[in-house]
């Protein structure tokens, strides 16, 4: 059982300013909470207290937030101080470079229903990534997948032939972790201080323990722009209230 994870939250999120000026997003209000505290309720629902989080951007309002509403979880608090040159693939390299083992990966700002990790708690064995079967646009990270497994994944992907969009939550066990944590160290080298940490997975040879987890019609949604802000308020949280009646 995957009993670690790793969130990274160290972005400044200059797209959703003003909403952010004074604030890392995953502290922007979502209903009764902020968007990081469905994340870090989402993983006591499967077991997970302990978690590694990558923090730079006002990190004090991050680890004064965890001390006073989640004193249950155990955090390890890594620093990207070059949080505004580089991006997700430099944060999690800072993530495993003392860290082995299996791990669910979340980006900070992404708004979803527990049972979405419910479900990818119940693999084992491999790479899985929840991904949203649909239209997929330009800015979405998509993926291609040949029989369930993922065969390329990025924003660079045509949306035409795109299988859906990879919502930013995975689950990372076994001898995959391992091969993808080598990967991930090995490219976090200049030129690519703006890379996403999905270059890491697109560039392994070997993708065949790398696994598509349908979660469509499950509530999810990455908040990169104010709309996704407004789409989280008013139609996810909505269905999150829907799929705990169901």
């Amino acid at each position: 059982m995957t009993a670690t994870s790793i969130i990274l939250a160290a972005g400044r999120s200059m797209r959703l300013r003003p909403l952010t000026d004074n604030q890392p997003k995953c502290l922007l209000d979502m209903g009764p909470k902020k968007i990081l505290d469905w994340q870090l309720d989402a993983l006591k629902s499967v077991g997970v207290f302990d978690v590694r989080m990558v923090v730079g951007y006002q990190k004090e309002r991050i680890v004064d937030h965890i001390r006073t509403h989640h004193s249950d979880m155990r955090v390890t608090y890594i620093e990207n101080p070059d949080f505004e040159t580089t991006n997700t693939l430099f944060s999690l390299a800072k993530a495993l470079q003392d860290f082995e083992g299996d791990f669910y990966y979340m980006n900070a700002d992404v708004v979803f229903e527990q049972s979405i990790l419910q479900r990818l708690s119940t693999y084992d064995g491999g790479g899985f990534l929840a991904i949203d079967r649909k239209q997929c646009r330009e800015e979405e990270v998509k993926v291609q997948v040949q029989e369930n497994q993922i065969t390329a994944i990025g924003k660079h992907l045509d949306p035409a032939t795109s299988y859906g969009e990879f919502i930013g939550v995975a689950n990372f066990t076994g001898d995959f972790a391992k091969r993808f944590r080598q990967t991930v160290l090995a490219e976090a080298v200049t030129p690519n201080e703006m890379k996403f940490f999905e270059h890491a997975l697109d560039v392994m040879v070997d993708k065949h323990d790398m696994f598509a987890v349908d979660i469509t019609g499950l509530p999810c949604v990455e908040v990169d722009f104010p709309e996704d802000y407004e789409y989280a308020i008013q139609e996810v949280l909505r269905a999150f209230v829907q799929v705990d009646k169901g």
